[in-house]
């Protein structure tokens, strides 16, 4: 059919967006998603709601009945995260049908949308790092084999139930990477073993020690050649127990200066570690305890430090920045980006990257800015290997708020649509300068950590 410009396509391009957002961002359906059909500004702070936790009670006979409410605990999330893409659908293609139309424009600007999404939601993994006790993440980074992938599993299953998490079905998002591994082992893999064969036939891994299996292309990743760094090893001699806090010396071969702040990871150890303390040369203390033992000679890698543009980013501030690195080494999607040494260090993870030149990359943030960076400040581009979350609903929140629809006097129609949790606008307005209908697709979200014992890291 001929396509028109009615009020009613508006409400259809929204329907049909929702459909290809949730199908293209596996976080958004993993996490606990809250909307309400209320307007909402960008900036303006909303509360998410997750139940309180209750305490072990026990009485006598001769005791009463003491009521304690049933409440809500309130979490503040910041409407920050305004995803938009915007198109013109040129006059000749308004004779298209609407299918044809929406696979053409709608299908990769929410394509693009969603991964934007996805990106921010997979992002946050980091703030439940519980940095200083490596106990509570799984794995290692660029450690996960065929054989072990299986145990990788169980090990986030534990430091979840360290946790007091529920004994109920978790998510694993994970990298394409580590599904790879996955799937390779042969327990997943054997139909006489799992009693399936759908890891073969369909090529997903499934649901595996309660744990259901989502790959996700935008779960964090770095791959470690492209990145600039300089390899090491443990001293002769020197070896370290799992909880060592102390100095770790190093074999005097590092031509680069050692910086405090700096990512320092240790093969057999692999946590995505930092400098705390450092001569420069051989010789560094980490910010937290190794989790595993490290042995003499043993590798290490240490992550160059790079440094702000020559402008002042504010709080808040959360559009791109250009950050300066060794010629050839640009920062990639996925690779945290950390400001500070100390307790006010904040971690980011970028979520989209424009190679400005060899030497500088200009990089979007999962989040706006937590605290302001100094004009030229020194940054520090994170380790190599997927952090995959692994994470019961009612860890993170999404949530989605109604963007007020134009009224036709300005000649514009548009329309919001929800769906299980999310909310999205279309607006459509003929515009004379392009001669063609201008469409801009838009969320307004927040998302916020509602529990930090239901998410594990699991590294890769």
């Amino acid at each position: 059919m001929a396509n028109d410009n009615l009020a009613s396509i508006p409400d259809f391009w929204a329907r049909e967006g929702l459909r290809v957002l949730t199908e293209n961002a596996p976080s958004v359906m993993a996490v606990n998603r809250q909307y309400e059909p209320i307007l909402a500004s960008e900036g303006e702070t909303v509360k998410a709601h997750r139940p309180a936790r209750r305490k072990i009670r026990r009485k006598t006979e001769a005791d009463e009945y003491t009521a304690n409410d049933a409440v809500l605990e309130s979490v503040d999330v910041k409407l920050d995260q305004y995803f938009y893409d915007s198109f013109v659908i040129k006059d000749r293609e308004l004779s298209l049908s609407i299918a044809r139309l929406t696979d053409t424009h709608l299908v990769p600007v929410v394509q693009g949308i969603a991964r934007g999404v996805d990106r921010a939601i997979l992002g946050r993994g980091y703030a439940f790092m519980h940095q200083g006790d490596p106990r509570r993440r799984a794995g290692k980074l660029n450690g996960m084999t065929k054989t072990n992938s299986a145990d990788f599993i169980l090990e986030a299953q534990e430091a979840l139930h360290t946790g007091n998490a529920p004994n109920s079905l978790m998510t694993a998002l994970v990298h394409q990477t580590a599904q790879t591994k996955l799937q390779a082992n042969e327990l997943f893999a054997s139909a006489e073993k799992r009693g399936s064969s759908n890891t073969l036939t369909t090529g997903r891994v499934g649901t595996i020690y309660n744990t259901l299996i989502e790959m996700s292309q935008n779960v964090p990743y770095v791959y470690k050649p492209s990145t600039e760094f300089e390899d090491g090893t443990v001293l002769t001699g020197n070896s370290y127990a799992a909880g060592h806090a102390a100095t770790i010396a190093l074999t005097d071969d590092f031509a680069h200066t050692l910086v405090v702040g700096e990512f320092f990871t240790l093969d057999e150890n692999g946590q995505p570690t930092f400098i705390t303390v450092t001569d420069g040369d051989d010789a560094v203390t980490l910010n937290e305890p190794l989790k595993y033992d490290v042995a003499a000679l043993s590798a290490v890698t240490v992550y160059f430090a790079g440094t702000n543009e020559a402008t002042e980013r504010v709080a808040g501030y959360q559009k791109e920045m250009a950050i300066t690195h060794g010629s050839g080494k640009n920062l990639q999607v996925g690779q945290l980006l950390a400001f500070g040494t100390g307790a006010s260090r904040h971690t980011y993870t970028i979520i989209e990257t424009t190679n400005t030149s060899a030497t500088v990359t200009s990089v979007l943030l999962d989040r706006p800015l937590d605290a302001t960076v100094a004009s030229a400040a020194v940054c520090f581009p994170g380790p190599a290997g997927a952090i995959n979350p692994v994470l019961h609903p009612d860890a993170l929140a999404f949530v989605s708020r109604p963007l007020a629809t134009p009224g036709n006097s300005l000649g514009a129609f548009s329309a919001v649509q929800s769906y299980n949790g999310l909310g999205l606008r279309v607006t459509m307005q003929y515009d004379s300068k392009v001669g063609g209908v201008r469409v801009n697709v838009d969320l307004l979200a927040g998302i916020a950590p509602l529990d930090t014992n239901l998410l594990c890291p699991l590294l890769s």
